[in-house]
């Protein structure tokens, strides 16, 4: 065994053994809160995608099928299926707006990849709302500390098939209350049941990707039943999958930083990302500056007048340069649409990347002009997102406006009330009572700790 392979297996050991001793005591009231309103925020993306007609008919063949009734599957009303086909269908639906939290230090959606398998679990057995917190807060820090310990040497693979199964794994065996031992094995095994996700995809808006997060969902949720009947992983399979297969430079030491202390100065929920722009976020800097700019730009030009919209940005947005996306994944992850419906709409909501926007005939015109350049200079975290957006004029002239860091991130974080505010867009026509639960759950009332989040459920879909 190599050192780095043997530091990484003690590093997951480490982790393992950390999170299984941790009680939901020991994790801060603000770090809990801000675990509601992950839940908040990823259960109303999934609950927003109902009506797409993929994720529609999924949904139907998943509830179709006479199964045991454990957990819900969110498209309105309470219906339930076992807690794997739950987690699953759920997890289809979960990035499907591209609305759901993410982590902002290194490419990670870890509410998606943890929450869907953790909640289908934590209904089931009507876990305390204290545990499922707990549960979430705990996988979170699992798979993001997974995600910053090896540099990919490419930007070839998405994230969400690389660490999704990880996450599901983390929050399926926290939920179920797993010892040090059973965490381990699961996280072992999901690790080398990851998926390939290619990045390209998303540029092509191959809605296959979108499917990535309920693989792993699977996989996760598999690798925790077969831990517990003895069929374990290897924590240096971290190693063996990350590095040896994909080649990625490894920091183990990152695996178990700060865990001695017993209490974290910082918790990886703590970094995360609220979405308000419904695409890929490496796009939001350059969506909110061109929304800043539009009525200074439309005060002096028409659509027409729009010679050419030049966008300089980072690396990670660069190759997000498809002029003609024929789905709406493809139109999330199109630098030329987002700007395009951004001017024409005057949002980066749904709205700008509904179906219908893909053959509007003023935002197909305007996607034709706009081309992506580096941004000049490398700038430092929280900065290292940036986008300038220049409007050049027929007549002469130009309009523009940057934006350093998009909203939504820990050093510019949304108000609570736009969080709830997107409950009510996305659940609200579905689920009335769940902005009022949700924000009784915001403040962490002693009382309702203990309340199961069956009960809750019930409450969201009475």
């Amino acid at each position: 065994m190599s050192d780095s392979r043997a530091a990484t297996a003690q590093g997951i050991q480490d982790l393992a053994a950390w999170a299984a001793a941790t009680p939901a005591s020991a994790i801060p009231r603000e770090v809990l809160a801000r675990g509601v309103r992950v839940i908040a925020d990823d259960l109303a993306a999934i609950i927003g995608a109902r009506e797409e007609p993929e994720v529609a008919a999924f949904h139907e063949r998943v509830l179709g099928r006479s199964r045991l009734a454990e957990a819900t599957v969110f498209r309105g009303e309470r219906r339930r299926t076992d807690r794997l086909s739950a987690a699953v269908a759920n997890a289809v639906a979960a990035d499907w707006l591209e609305l759901d939290e993410g982590y902002r230090l290194t490419p990670c959606h870890a509410g998606l990849y943890v929450l869907p398998a953790l909640l289908a679990e934590a209904e089931a057995a009507n876990l305390a709302f204290s545990e499922t917190l707990r549960s979430l807060v705990l996988g979170y820090e699992i798979v993001t500390r997974v995600a910053r310990a090896w540099t990919p040497r490419a930007l070839n693979m998405q994230s969400h098939g690389r660490y999704c199964a990880v996450g599901a794994a983390a929050g399926a065996a926290l939920a179920r209350g797993a010892d040090a031992r059973t965490l381990a094995a699961a996280l072992g095994t999901a690790v080398t049941l990851i998926g390939p996700s290619p990045r390209n995809h998303l540029a092509e808006g191959i809605l296959a990707r979108n499917v990535w997060p309920a693989a792993g969902a699977w996989s996760g949720s598999m690798a925790v039943e077969w831990a517990e009947c003895g069929i374990a992983g290897a924590p240096g399979a971290f190693h063996d999958v990350y590095s040896t297969v994909l080649g990625g430079d490894a920091h183990p030491e990152r695996l178990n930083e700060g865990l001695a202390a017993r209490r974290l100065d910082r918790w990886a929920i703590e970094d995360g990302y609220t979405k308000i722009y419904a695409c890929c976020q490496h796009l939001h800097s350059a969506v909110e500056a061109t929304v800043a700019m539009r009525e200074r730009l439309l005060a002096r030009a028409s659509f027409d007048d729009i010679a050419v919209v030049r966008v300089e940005t980072h690396a990670l947005a660069l190759p997000l340069d498809n002029t003609r996306p024929h789905t709406t994944l493809g139109a999330k992850f199109s630098m030329p649409h987002a700007i395009a419906a951004a001017i024409v709409t005057g949002t980066g909501g749904a709205q700008a990347f509904a179906v219908g926007t893909l053959v509007e005939p003023e935002i197909g015109k305007l996607r034709e002009r706009v081309s992506v350049a580096p941004w000049t200079a490398d700038l430092a975290p929280p900065n290292d997102r940036p986008a300038r957006v220049i409007v050049e004029l027929r007549g002469g002239g130009t309009v523009e406006a940057e934006c350093l860091s998009a909203l939504g991130g820990p050093d510019r974080p949304l108000p609570l009330e736009t969080v709830f505010g997107k409950i009510t867009a996305l659940a609200a026509p579905v689920y009335p009572r769940m902005r009022a639960v949700f924000e009784d759950l915001a403040g962490l009332p002693a009382a309702r700790m203990n309340t199961g989040w069956a009960d809750i459920v019930s409450e969201i879909c009475d």
